[in-house]
């Protein structure tokens, strides 16, 4: 059977994604962490890069990979435990918000009007 050098490719990176993403599964969480308890953030900066992180153990490391994910001056907009979090953008503006559950997060979110920009719940939200 010939296999195209684009199917080789895809193979290959779908193993690397593979083996990265087992190995994120058996790091180790931190010491504080409590059990089914899953932090996220979402990270916004004001050339519209953004950053989620989802279902570590504590808030602090949820912001930082947020933070690190996202390219340029940003800020974290939304911190959440065990729900979602959302951003709306307006014409000048994001604006984050938080809630039990993903409808929750985003109408809160959209309290200011504007689309929802990005959003992002834990493992066990609402």
């Amino acid at each position: 059977m010939t296999i195209s050098r684009s199917k080789r490719i895809a193979a290959g990176g779908l193993a690397v994604i593979g083996i990265a993403t087992g190995l994120s599964t058996v790091a180790p969480v931190a010491s504080n962490a409590e059990p089914g308890v899953f932090y996220g953030a979402i990270a916004v900066g004001s050339n519209g890069a953004w950053g989620r992180a989802l279902d570590y153990g504590n808030r602090a490391t949820a912001e930082r990979v947020a933070l690190s994910y996202c390219d340029g001056n940003c800020r974290i907009l939304a911190s959440f435990v065990n729900g979602c979090g959302a951003v709306a953008k307006t014409r000048t503006s994001y604006w984050g918000n938080v809630g039990d559950t993903l409808g929750v997060a985003q109408n809160r979110a959209l309290r200011n009007g504007g689309y929802i920009y990005t959003w992002a719940c834990t493992s066990n939200h609402g």
